[in-house]
């Protein structure tokens, strides 16, 4: 066994509101790109904050 230490990250719960309607629409787009709504909702938000940090 290593005695190396892995490193975690702690995840943390957001909640988004949505309509009923735009959420399935988010989940039939996420369904379509094969991806799910928490990686796309996630993958989103950090390209947002890198293109927030380009600007500054």
């Amino acid at each position: 066994m290593s005695n190396l230490k892995k490193t975690e990250e702690k995840t943390v719960k957001l909640v988004v509101f949505l309509s009923d309607d735009e959420r399935t629409q988010f989940k039939i787009a996420c369904a379509r790109s094969k991806t799910s709504m928490s990686q796309k909702a996630k993958e989103l938000i950090l390209s947002w904050i890198e293109s927030e940090e380009e600007e500054s």
